[in-house]
């Protein structure tokens, strides 16, 4: 089976960190690396995201592409004035999209005339957007977003808040908006979903995505290295958990090969 990947961060630790940045890591996390991790477990592709430490610096990341552009793809984080030309020359380096990474920032207003053309610019060039947000900000943003012809994708099963879980008010309207022919979910980085309690509100959360018609637009993604979770993470973990999330053997291949696949083209 071509087993795709869609979600992990390559890194130097000599990089320079944006100063806003929640999180520095002490390692670098090299391509060589994730690729023996790639290797290792069986898969051929995968899809590296910019971290948000590194703000709009893509370097690293660009020059993971370059060394694998057969077996990697990226999403990157831009700056919402990035022009088209920019945009089409970091397409031809395996770019196929961007990420908004909305913790610790106000929820954006996407009708200001700075987002409506960026948006237009990334359908017109087919880019995807990825929302790593609270559902509180997802209730807000995916409606504004459904005028655009834009594959969205949800990290994280939503991020909604652990303690409440699936119950979560904010979450309950997700689900009810979610779209099978626009949104995507990525079933990944349980442990982000609460310490103890994330595995539990990941299988909670997975058969309710399930059971709202999501389950031809679910994806994983390993999360590795693991950023903040390292110490108690490794690829391993995450796989099998994930097996363990979806429990349905067929779906689990279905996810990791031709759901991946869909919408990244590989």
């Amino acid at each position: 089976m071509q087993y795709i990947d869609t979600h992990a961060h390559v890194f130097s630790h000599h990089a320079k960190f944006v100063p806003t940045s929640r999180y520095r890591p002490e390692y670098t996390a090299s391509v060589e690396d994730y690729i023996e991790q790639l290797d290792k477990h069986g898969f051929n592709q995968g899809v590296l995201i910019q971290p948000s430490f590194l703000g709009t610096d893509n370097s690293c990341m660009l020059a993971a592409l370059a060394a694998q552009p057969k077996r990697l793809k990226g999403v990157a984080v831009i700056d919402n004035k990035t022009d088209m030309a920019t945009m089409q020359a970091l397409d031809k380096q395996g770019i196929v999209g961007i990420r908004l990474n909305l913790f610790g920032l106000p929820c954006p207003d996407l009708t200001l005339p700075e987002w409506t053309g960026f948006l237009t610019r990334l359908a017109d060039i087919h880019w995807q957007v990825e929302l790593h947000a609270p559902s509180a900000y997802l209730v807000q943003l995916l409606p504004m977003l459904k005028l655009y012809a834009l594959d969205v994708v949800i990290d994280h099963f939503g991020r909604f808040d652990e303690n409440k879980g699936v119950a979560d008010p904010d979450f309950q309207t997700l689900l009810t908006i979610l779209d099978a022919t626009q949104h995507w979910v990525k079933v990944s980085g349980y442990y982000r979903l609460g310490e103890n309690i994330g595995i539990q509100n990941a299988k909670d959360a997975f058969k309710l995505l399930v059971q709202h018609g999501m389950q031809n637009r679910l994806i994983w993604g390993s999360d590795w290295p693991h950023t903040q979770n390292e110490s108690d993470m490794s690829f391993d973990k995450a796989l099998n958990a994930f097996k363990d999330i979806v429990n349905d053997e067929a779906l689990y291949n279905q996810i990791l090969t031709k759901n991946n696949a869909a919408l990244f083209r590989f």
